[in-house]
């Protein structure tokens, strides 16, 4: 049980952890490299080739230098656009709900640290108020996770440290996040990533989804 007690706050990535992950990132990362187009060379694009989407825009808005604001409200505006369409047709994972008010009733805070908008997590998930204390989009950080300042916020918020703090999710960048400031880390099985990648990584736990954090807590 030593291990068990030292567990008091939890934090979810959400699309692919706590709901399904719907999103044509391929369809995205084209749809932003039509509006950076509009602002640099094509050489310019085949040099940032590989990023993340997110990196995608914040590596094309450093190169604009004073344009370079604009180009991100632009990116950001047709992602949100892209990521609310998306929510709408999906809800959450039919056990969320019940994980949530599970770690409530034992006394373990809850939050949220996404890479998308808010807008796209109250649009699949409306009530999540009821059920996590604390939500960290990209809008409310400099710096999204991998990156360790995504996870210091939600840790600010919920109040907590990282010794006593475990991140859940299903992508390699939310264990990264974790690892960097050495969490406890959760990869679920239920978004994109398989086991193999979790190891690589060095997850904690990998579990098939966010029911088996039960057995830890």
């Amino acid at each position: 049980m030593g291990e068990e007690l030292k567990i008091k706050a939890v934090i979810f990535d959400y699309d692919g952890t706590l709901a399904p992950l719907n999103l044509d990132f391929a369809s995205l990362r084209q749809e932003i490299l039509k509006i950076a187009f509009k602002y640099v060379p094509i050489s310019i694009l085949y040099s940032v080739d590989g990023l993340h989407i997110l990196e995608l825009v914040y590596e094309i808005e450093s190169l604009l230098g004073e344009k370079g604001g604009k180009f991100r409200t632009e990116a950001f505006s047709k992602l949100k656009e892209l990521e609310v369409e998306a929510a709408l047709k999906k809800s959450v994972f039919p056990y969320t709900r019940y994980v949530l008010k599970a770690l409530k009733e034992r006394g373990v805070k809850r939050g949220i640290m996404t890479r998308t908008c808010v807008e796209a997590v109250s649009t699949s998930f409306f009530d999540y108020s009821d059920y996590v204390e604390v939500i960290v989009t990209r809008d409310d950080v400099e710096r999204v996770k991998p990156h360790p300042d995504h996870v210091r916020k939600v840790l600010e918020k919920l109040k907590t440290i990282p010794q006593e703090s475990m991140i859940v999710g299903d992508h390699p960048t939310d264990i990264m996040a974790g690892t960097s400031l050495r969490m406890r880390t959760v990869g679920v099985l239920t978004g994109r990533t398989g086991t193999d990648e979790f190891v690589k990584v060095g997850a904690t736990y990998i579990f098939q989804d966010i029911r088996e954090i039960l057995n830890l807590i």
